[in-house]
């Protein structure tokens, strides 16, 4: 008989996996709706969300055989130890930082590792409060790391999520928009981190195929390209304009296409130099 923290883990991990079931059960009526084939050239960008590698966990768990992921031992490879007290750039360097610990987090949901996850919840507090997040805005932090202790994922998950847009929407107030905007781009670096060392370990060419995401990665090197110069002559965010092109390149497949082995250990480089560079901007 499953105990109750047994119980809690099991539905969450079905809970969030039917989510991403059902809503890509939409997908075929969306486009059997449409008048005309999707034409890319006329995509439009809808602004920049969250980061959030956690639908291709999701994606993963299906293709990959069952158990062969160690999503434990992942996070401790590509994680990247940090010390908060050494930031002091709240316009530059602590976004990026916490965009890192934000994709961080989301991994230590998948590993179900409390440890983990109390470890980014609390790094994730003091990064936000070193950006002028007021502590009754950060509550939800403590409820992150309540809920893990006790072992209920959803919990977890949906904390964290709420915790994510209150930074965001405090963040972006005033003149500071940028900010929001390197959170998102180094926190999909993270992401893209944990997601090709995932698919070199376990490489198929449907693994690959979840990696398709050009337009994505063209509207954040259009949303760096507009940054003021200063925050361009960044190291982590030259570092970044150096690298997407590249990404946005071997992203480009088409639906049914597939990403080689090769380009999968690029795109782990590429990505990895930025986040080495935004947790250690010195030149």
């Amino acid at each position: 008989m499953l105990q109750p923290n047994q119980r809690s883990r099991r539905f969450s991990t079905t809970f969030l996996s039917c989510a991403f079931v059902v809503f890509c059960s939409f997908l075929p009526s969306i486009h059997a709706e449409e008048k005309a084939p999707f034409d890319p050239k006329n995509a439009k960008d809808g602004g920049l969300g969250m980061p959030s590698p956690f639908d291709k966990f999701l994606a993963l768990d299906q293709i990959v055989s069952k158990g062969k992921v160690d999503w434990r031992k992942t996070f401790q490879k590509v994680a990247v130890d940090i010390d908060v007290d050494s930031y002091n750039d709240k316009n530059v360097t602590i976004p990026m930082v916490l965009g890192v610990r934000i994709a961080d987090g989301i991994m230590a949901i998948k590993a179900h590792d409390a440890e983990l996850l109390n470890k980014c919840a609390s790094d994730i507090e003091k990064l936000a409060r070193k950006m002028g997040v007021s502590d009754s805005e950060l509550s939800r932090a403590r409820a992150v790391r309540a809920a893990a202790n006790n072992n209920e994922w959803l919990k977890v998950f949906m904390e964290l999520g709420f915790l994510q847009q209150e930074i965001m929407h405090k963040i972006e107030d005033g003149e500071n928009v940028t900010r929001g905007d390197l959170l998102v781009v180094c926190g999909w670096m993270q992401g893209a981190r944990y997601t090709t060392t995932i698919i070199e370990n376990n490489y198929s060419a449907a693994a690959s195929n979840i990696l398709r995401e050009p337009l994505l990665a063209k509207a954040l090197k259009e949303k760096l390209e507009k940054m003021p110069e200063d925050v361009k002559k960044a190291p982590a965010t030259a570092k970044m304009l150096e690298v997407l092109p590249r990404m946005e390149t071997i992203l480009t497949i088409p639906l049914d296409g597939t990403i080689s082995k090769e380009d999968v250990k690029e795109l782990n480089k590429l990505s990895t130099s930025v986040v080495k560079k935004a947790v250690n901007p010195a030149p």
